[in-house]
């Protein structure tokens, strides 16, 4: 019996005594109707290119992300007009035999030896063999990413003996057959693919606050570590615009509101820099801040202590509105942006199709970011003749300090900061589009976590929707 030529096989069915000789195949694709991979991209190895690595994108439609019916053949001939038809119908040669005859030795050539061949009526690739499975191997470039390198195939023959040397004129049909097998001339290879969810911060958020807004999104209840089996990795471009100006203006300039009102105690607090970290970050009014056990310490000048918390915590949070305004008229630098360009080029080339949430000012860097990321993928797809118009990542604003927009976003009516944004200098924003009343435990209406992201507000889940939108589309 001769070993098949093309691939290995396991015979199902009715005999185990045959192996099926295949037939050169031509590239053809199709589909028919089988549960698709939820993201995978294919091609074939004979295109010569990665092209994974630049924007390429993933095939829209389900029955474009399996290989489910690709390389379909077909033959419809007679055994004597395939003998004479097109490659894929040619008879391959399974066995011989004869009176006598020892398996192994070449065929016999008198009137009782007879050919055996078999004819593909019916073969593609799949991926739905549960006698078979794929070859999977992780990516070196992107290990969550697996290449899927060899597909089995079915195929369904019939199987026929003629008897060459003894005058008869006809064939013997005996019976049709089915096997699964990997072909080694069909490399197939298939990426999996891979998420990045990166985060914006705005510019009053400090690494560490902006890593919590992090891991409040990597909850289960909020996306968790994976979305339709595809695994997401989480990932901070984090920016200090404060940090980058001249002398620390920013914040030098909020400190200086701090300085001149505990001039107005005596000094109090002139020293005591926890408390003016609990301004800045919004955490006074809160149950157990410094600020709060500081007031409920003071009897007999509690209420003047509180009404001067009151006071600094106004000032403070007009300072920031005033120099949220500054930086709206002195947008990310070049470096800004390169960085964070590089951040998603990076993400790309290890397949990663990435959704950018923003915060606050963080908007302004984010459609600097994905604008740059746009033009790269636009050069790196005419490179290779692929889609110049297509970005392999989505936007999502939530609370943006930025006057325009690169995808869906959530604004609060509650929310102070924005709103004194417009009045200070008549900045055009984004109308609010969410009615919230003011939160207790977030004065300014404009806090990530504790307003945007509250697990018992109703933001929340219209923001993981959009993510989850945002998802989808890439």
């Amino acid at each position: 019996m001769d070993i098949p030529r093309h691939g290995r096989f396991r015979e199902k069915a009715v005999c185990t005594r045959y192996a099926w000789a295949v037939m050169p195949f031509v590239f053809f694709a199709a589909s028919l109707t089988a549960a698709a991979k939820p993201y995978q991209l294919c091609g074939d190895v004979r295109m010569k290119r990665q092209v994974i690595e630049t924007n390429f994108r993933y095939p829209p439609r389900p029955d474009q992300r399996t290989v489910e019916g690709t390389r379909r053949l077909t033959c419809d001939l007679p055994f004597l007009e395939a003998r004479m038809g097109p490659p894929e119908c040619e008879p391959g040669f399974v066995d011989c035999g004869g009176d006598g005859h020892i398996k192994g030795e070449p065929c016999p050539e008198d009137s009782s030896g007879w050919d055996d061949y078999a004819v593909a009526r019916l073969s593609y690739l799949t991926d739905q063999t549960p006698e078979l499975s794929k070859t999977t191997r992780p990516w070196v470039t992107n290990p969550a990413v697996d290449v899927i390198s060899e597909f089995p195939f079915w195929v369904r023959y019939d199987l026929y003996r003629v008897w060459p040397h003894d005058g008869r004129p006809g064939f013997q049909h005996r019976g049709t057959f089915e096997s699964i097998g990997f072909g080694s001339d069909f490399q197939y290879p298939c990426y999996t693919m891979a998420y990045l969810v990166g985060f914006f911060n705005g510019v009053w958020n400090t690494r560490e606050e902006a890593e919590r807004s992090l891991e409040v999104m990597k909850k289960q209840d909020f996306l968790g570590r994976n979305w339709r089996d595809a695994p997401i990795r989480y990932e901070l471009f984090y920016n200090q615009s404060c940090k980058r100006r001249a002398d620390d203006v920013c914040l030098q300039d909020v400190a200086e509101v701090f300085r001149q009102r505990s001039a107005e105690m005596d000094g109090l607090l002139s020293r005591r820099w926890e408390y003016f970290w609990d301004q800045v970050t919004g955490q006074s009014d809160q149950a157990g801040s410094l600020t709060q056990r500081l007031v409920a310490r003071v009897v007999r000048s509690d209420k003047a202590l509180s009404s001067w918390f009151d006071g600094l915590a106004n000032a403070t949070l007009a300072k920031i509105t005033a120099l949220s305004t500054a930086l709206a008229d002195d947008p990310p630098t070049a470096q800004d942006t390169a960085e964070h360009t590089a951040q998603l080029i990076r993400a790309g080339q290890r397949a990663e199709r990435a959704v950018l949430v923003a915060h606050s000012q963080g908007n302004l860097f984010v459609n600097a970011a994905y604008d740059a990321y746009l033009a790269h993928s636009r050069r790196a797809g005419q490179v290779v003749g692929e889609d110049t118009g297509y970005v392999a990542a989505q936007v999502v604003h939530i609370a943006p300090a930025s006057p325009t927009l690169r995808g869906p976003y959530v604004l609060a009516d509650s929310d102070v900061v924005i709103n004194g944004l417009r009045r200070v200098d008549g900045t055009y924003l984004p109308v609010s589009n969410v009615s919230l009343p003011v939160n207790s435990q977030d004065r300014s209406g404009h806090k990530l976590l504790a307003t945007y992201l509250d697990e018992a507000g109703p933001v929340r889940a219209q923001i993981r929707q959009f993510v989850t939108k945002a998802l989808d589309a890439l």
